[in-house]
Order: C-alpha cells, then sequence, then structure tokens
C-alpha cells in the first residue's frame, strides 16, 4: 500500500448531504492526514468537489455517496457516474469519481476499479488511483448491526415498485390506487413503502411521499428483477412464419387484437422503437402465456411451439403497467423501464450495449 501525505479539501458540498458525509471525515484522515471538510452549496449532479494536491498538482474527485450500495448494481452506478460527469462537460473531463458508501463488496469493488472510478467506504476499504496518489485497502467487512429492512426483495417488492417507478405520481397516491396499479395486495404495498423508507429512498415529510433519488431506485430494482421476479415468469417459445420483423409484428397485432388479447414488445424490439438501438434475431413480447397453447391461435399466427430456439418469445406480464393502455393503430410497446431489465437480463454483450444507450430514457421519463 502507498500512501501519499497530502492534504483534501472539500470546497464544495450541499448542505443536505452534510450529516452523512461527515462519517467519512475520519476515514479521509486516515488515509490522508490532515483531510479538511468545508461545505457549501454544489451545482452538480454530484454532492461535492474534492480536491486533493499531490506532488504539487490539483487533482479533482466528483463525490457521490450511496448509503445502500451494497444492495445496487454496481456496473449500473458506474454507468450512470460516467455519464454523469460526461454531462457536466469538458471542464470537469480529467476529474476523477470518488464513490462513498457504507460498505463496498469485494465484488462491486472490481467493477468500480475496472471502470476508473475511486472508492471509500466506512468500513475500512478504500481505493484511491491518481497521478502520483495510490490508496488500496479490501477485504475489510462493517460491523453486525440489527436489520431493519429486508435484506433481498421479494416479488412483492419488485412488483410495486415496478409501478410507482412506470408511473411516479402514484407514490403520493393511497395504498389502494398503487395496490390496483401494481397487481398487489395492501399490505404489499404497506410492507414496500415501509421498506423504501428504510432504505433512505422513499421520503415523508408535510408535503407528502416522494422518491428523489429515482437512480438509486432504478438500480437496485433492475437487479431485484432480474434475480427475483423474472427467473419465475412463465414463458412460450413459438417458431413464426414470417420473412422479417415488421410482418410478424403484424401478425402478432392484427391476431391478438382480433382475439381481445393485450401484448406489448419489450426487450430489443421495444428499445428499437424507441430508436436502433440493438436488432436481435427473436422477438420478445409481454401477453397471456396460456393463449399460445391453442392451436387455432398458433395457426393464425402461423406459429408453432418450440422446445428451445424459436423467434418469438412470449412472457407473462410482470404487472398489469407492463402493457400500456392504448387504441391506437401503433404497436404497443412496454414502459422503457422493463424494456431495459430485459437487455439486462438477456445479458449478451450487445443487449447489455443496447441497455446502456436506453438508460437516459429510463431515468429522464419515468412514465415512458
Amino acid at each position: 500500500m502507498f500512501i501519499i501525505n497530502e492534504r483534501f479539501r472539500i470546497p464544495y458540498m450541499s448542505t443536505g448531504h452534510a450529516a452523512q458525509l461527515r462519517a467519512y471525515e475520519e476515514h479521509f484522515k486516515r488515509w490522508v492526514p490532515g483531510a479538511e471538510l468545508a461545505m457549501e452549496a454544489q451545482p452538480t449532479p454530484f454532492v461535492a468537489q474534492l480536491v486533493a494536491r499531490v506532488g504539487g498538482r490539483a487533482q479533482r474527485y466528483l463525490l457521490v455517496e450511496k448509503r445502500h450500495f451494497r444492495h445496487q448494481d454496481a456496473a449500473v452506478i458506474a454507468d450512470q457516474l460516467t455519464r454523469r460527469r460526461a454531462e457536466l462537460g469538458r471542464a470537469h473531463a480529467r476529474d476523477l469519481i470518488l464513490l462513498l458508501a457504507p460498505h463496498v463488496r469485494a465484488q462491486q469493488a472490481v467493477v468500480l476499479e475496472r471502470a476508473g472510478i475511486d472508492y471509500v467506504d466506512l468500513a475500512g476499504n478504500v481505493h484511491l488511483s491518481a497521478p502520483g496518489l495510490f490508496v488500496h485497502v479490501e477485504g475489510r467487512r462493517p460491523p453486525k448491526a440489527p436489520v431493519l429492512a429486508p435484506g433481498r426483495p421479494q416479488k412483492g417488492w419488485v412488483k410495486t415498485v415496478l409501478a410507482l417507478l412506470v408511473q411516479p405520481t402514484l407514490v403520493s397516491q393511497p395504498y389502494r390506487a398503487v395496490a390496483e396499479r401494481a397487481g398487489v395486495s395492501l399490505g404489499t404495498v404497506a410492507a414496500c413503502l415501509r421498506d423504501l423508507a428504510m432504505r433512505g429512498i422513499l421520503l415523508e415529510d408535510a408535503e407528502g411521499r416522494r422518491m428523489p433519488d429515482r437512480a438509486a431506485l432504478v438500480a437496485l430494482w433492475v437487479q431485484a428483477y432480474g434475480e427475483v421476479l423474472r427467473p419465475k415468469l412463465a414463458e412460450r417459445r413459438l417458431q413464426v412464419r414470417a420473412t422479417d420483423k415488421a410482418e410478424l409484428w403484424a401478425r402478432l397485432d392484427h391476431v391478438l387484437r382480433e382475439r381481445g388479447l393485450p401484448w406489448a414488445l419489450t426487450g430489443a424490439d421495444a428499445a428499437n422503437q424507441r430508436q436502433a438501438f440493438f436488432r436481435a434475431e427473436d422477438t420478445e413480447i409481454y401477453a397471456p402465456v396460456l393463449a399460445f397453447d391453442d392451436r387455432d391461435l398458433q395457426k393464425a399466427l402461423v406459429a408453432q411451439p418450440s422446445a428451445r430456439g424459436g423467434n418469438l418469445l412470449v412472457i407473462e406480464p410482470p404487472g398489469p403497467l407492463a402493457i400500456p393502455e392504448t387504441d391506437t393503430a401503433a404497436l404497443p410497446v412496454a414502459p422503457d423501464l422493463l424494456a431495459y431489465a430485459e437487455l439486462r437480463y438477456r445479458g449478451t454483450s450487445q443487449a447489455l450495449e443496447a441497455a446502456e444507450l436506453l438508460l437516459p430514457l429510463v431515468m429522464g421519463d419515468g412514465a415512458a
């Protein structure tokens, strides 16, 4: 371990984060004796700027705090932070990113280091890498503490948060409205909102309930969707005789509308309706799965079941909002959030690249 004994100073920090970031002060001073903290308003998406002077050269860090990073997808967070830095313009092109968290797991640390993101956690793990400065400590575990929230989101949690992300205005609505749109019980909604409050994602005061950090919730939800809910959704694979995607989409739309079956494109095909991200060989849709066992429906689609492969994957809708309500002639398309989650679940390099391109739409339009 090599430590340069220089001074750290944080010249900008929003007062709303002051109390939380003070907890990291002793860790700054442990690795860099003489570290100082000063707090002022900070207009960028990051909570603070930190300047390290090493060998007469100033290295600026952009700080971000992730209180629930341990339960989030490090790759998603790394993508978001890199994108946020780029959005700040050329003046910050040489800035490094420093992530603060109560604990950074070993697997997460590897992802951050590969992405060029430094970190400091309250357990004592640290990675600081800049010209003339290198500090690295790993393998330290946080002290055990009483569990204040479920350690792992359950199916009902995933469905409830899906509804809140797709229709953000639901967060301020009565529990019954949330339960109806999520397809869960009132008790599940209450437990989910309590969980989000314990995680610090849901805030409630005299003005009502709100979730200001959409990025943190999306990262947490996408990981839970891929691990908890998506593997349990029923599927049917079929081989549809069609010359191209346009013919396949048109036949699906005609046959399913004629039978009154709700459906929506998802995954790569949904992303392509927004922009040409990634053209997959197969088509993924949300629709009532059992309906596709009907021989008459298969005949109308000019399709036959396929044990493996096939060019049509029918997925059980993960919630009522997975299929939009529309009376237009346009093809029904699942929300961007679900298209993004399906691309992440597919997991190929092309799908992950397409997911990264779609992510700004997920963040910028909660109702899409």
